[in-house]
C-alpha cells in the first residue's frame, strides 16, 4: 500500500469509529502495526519486482496454501490485540469457531485454528489481520550464524529458470541472482517489538494468545462506548 494511500485509509477509519476508542492507546498501537504490515507488503512487492526484472521471478504456486498446513503461528501481545480487534468488529462468528477448535486441537494434530481446509489458496480465515510471521515467510530473508542474510526458495516454489540454486547466502550472491536482498524479517520482527517493549520478549501461539487479547480489547471497546453514550448525553 502506498503512503499517500495509507494515510487515506488511516483517515477513513478514523471518521468511521468513535472519539473514546480512537483516542485509545490500544487503537494506536494497532493503527502502528497496520503501518508495519504495510511496509512488509510494499517491501516484499518491491523485491519480487527487483527480482523479476532480473529475470529470476520468484512466486508461488497458484492456490498452494501449504505453509499454512500443521502450523500454528506465534504472536506478540500486541498482534494478538490486532486479531482480536478484527475479529470482534468485523468476524465475531469467528470467534466460536476459535473457541471450538481450542477443544478439539487438545485431541487432534496441530493447525492454525484460522485455516480453512476447503478453500485450497485461500485457507486464511482472517488474511487482513494475520500475524507477522505469517506476511513474512515466502519472499523475506533471515541472518544465517555468521550475520549475512540467507534467502531460500520454498520447497514448493518452483526452481528459478536457468538454475538449480535454491538457498541464497551473501548480498554478492543475492544481488547478482535477483538484483537486491530479499527484505530481513529480524528488521521488522524489532519494530513490532518496539511497539511495546515491556512485551516485547513474550511470544505465545496464537490458541494462547487471543483468549486473553479477546478479554482486552472487548473491555477496550465497552469502556469507549459507554463512553460515546455519556458525550452524546451532554448538552450542545
Amino acid at each position: 500500500m502506498r503512503q499517500r494511500d495509507l494515510r487515506h485509509y488511516f483517515l477513513r477509519k478514523r471518521s468511521s469509529m468513535s472519539t473514546p476508542i480512537w483516542d485509545t492507546t490500544l487503537m494506536r498501537r494497532i493503527s502502528a502495526l497496520d503501518m508495519i504490515y504495510a511496509r512488509v507488503e510494499r517491501a516484499q512487492s518491491e523485491f519480487r519486482k527487483t527480482a523479476e526484472d532480473k529475470g529470476s521471478p520468484i512466486s508461488c504456486p497458484s492456490l498452494c496454501g501449504t505453509c499454512c498446513i500443521h502450523f500454528v503461528p506465534d504472536m506478540t501481545p500486541i498482534e494478538a490485540d490486532r486479531l482480536a480487534y478484527y475479529l470482534l468488529t468485523e468476524k465475531q462468528e469467528m470467534i466460536d469457531h476459535f473457541m471450538a477448535h481450542r477443544k478439539e486441537a487438545e485431541v487432534m494434530d496441530s493447525a492454525c485454528p484460522f485455516w480453512d481446509i476447503d478453500k485450497p489458496g485461500h485457507n486464511c480465515m482472517i488474511y487482513p489481520a494475520r500475524p507477522l510471521i505469517c506476511r513474512l515467510f515466502g519472499f523475506c530473508s533471515v541472518l544465517d550464524k555468521c550475520g549475512e542474510p540467507a534467502f531460500a526458495l520454498c520447497r514448493q516454489m518452483p526452481d528459478i529458470a536457468g538454475g538449480d540454486k535454491r538457498r541464497f547466502v551473501g548480498v554478492a550472491m543475492m544481488e547478482q541472482q535477483f538484483g537486491a536482498i530479499p527484505p530481513l524479517m529480524v528488521d521488522f520482527s524489532r519494530t513490532v517489538a518496539a511497539l511495546d517493549p515491556c512485551d516485547a520478549g513474550e511470544r505465545n501461539t496464537i490458541d494462547e494468545a487471543l483468549p486473553p487479547a479477546l478479554s482486552r480489547v472487548s473491555l477496550v471497546l465497552r469502556l469507549a462506548a459507554d463512553s460515546s453514550e455519556d458525550l452524546s448525553a451532554l448538552p450542545a
